[in-house]
């Protein structure tokens, strides 16, 4: 009987040197539509639509298993080196099918039904997400972590993440709120309204989006509605390096607070529109302003 059990051990061992996912859990996960993805293994040929998916792949340590980008994938710096696949308007379905990937991930509103549809039709799994709020994002490291085989990674990124978004609603809580306009466009001046999680940034640094209740979640604005709610900041999309030729065109409205008083700033719109890690780089800039603002 000894010698019986003995034998049963060695096989139960060799099985699971020469066959490390025979005896593994299948991955099985939602997206944000309520589709169910189920993986027989963690992806290891990953094609990213968006980038900031793209940056939270690298961020869980998943980076090197994308074999394929969007153009706009530009972060971290490895990125740039990625093989495009993809814009906001068209994909390379051949491409795509030469890569061999084992897993696509979508952003339902950059990709859009057309491109996703198409590569689902391909019969490659599709991962499709829409994030719509600061608190979302460390799950989605988790899933993204469980989706490539990170999973112990991702979850310390999304405690880490969640300890950081924590303590900066707890800074800012009790202040006194700031109108803040923020800008992604000069002509025509376009904003985003209360839905978008840039509003979220604002609301979490005790701002006010002054076109908050605007019906589009892109705005067009005029400049006379803009004086009418007289914002005390002004945010602009945009880095020190990369000014818009606009944004000296706002010392013309003296009228508005923000611009009588200097409180008209930039942040880059990478940091801000994205919904990553480096979201919460932009919060704190975003606070710091509107906290000036306050001072003024």
């Amino acid at each position: 009987m000894k010698n019986l059990q003995h034998s049963l051990n060695l096989i139960l061992l060799l099985g699971a040197v020469f066959c490390p996912f025979s005896l593994a859990a299948e991955i099985s996960i939602e997206d944000d539509f309520g589709n169910r993805l189920v993986l027989q293994q963690p992806a290891q040929r990953i094609i990213s639509l968006a980038p900031n998916i793209t940056e939270v792949l690298f961020h869980i340590g998943a980076g090197e298993q994308i074999v394929g980008a969007d153009e706009y994938s530009n972060y971290p710096e490895q990125a740039k080196q990625i093989l495009r696949v993809n814009n906001h308007a068209a994909a390379n379905y051949e491409l795509i099918l030469s890569l061999q990937p084992d897993l696509v991930i979508a952003w339902q509103s950059g990709n859009g039904d057309k491109i996703i549809n198409r590569i689902r039709q391909l019969g490659i799994p599709v991962f499709v997400i829409e994030t719509r709020s600061l608190e979302d994002i460390p799950n989605l490291f988790t899933r993204f972590g469980a989706l490539s085989g990170h999973a112990e990674n991702a979850e310390q990124k999304a405690e880490s993440f969640s300890r950081r978004l924590s303590l900066l609603r707890e800074q800012n809580s009790a202040k006194s709120e700031v109108r803040t306009f923020y800008q992604i466009w000069d002509e025509p001046l376009i904003t985003l309204n209360g839905a978008h999680m840039v509003s979220s940034v604002i609301e979490l640094c005790g701002g006010r989006n002054i076109f908050a209740d605007a019906i589009p979640l892109v705005p067009y604005v005029n400049i006379e509605s803009i004086v009418a709610a007289d914002p005390q900041v002004i945010i602009a999309g945009g880095s020190k390096e990369e000014k818009p030729h606009w944004f000296n065109s706002w010392r013309k409205w003296g009228q508005i607070s923000a611009v009588r008083n200097q409180q008209v700033y930039l942040i880059g719109a990478d940091l801000m529109q994205r919904h990553s890690v480096r979201i919460l780089d932009g919060a704190e800039l975003m606070c710091d302003y509107l906290q000036r603002a306050r001072e003024k």
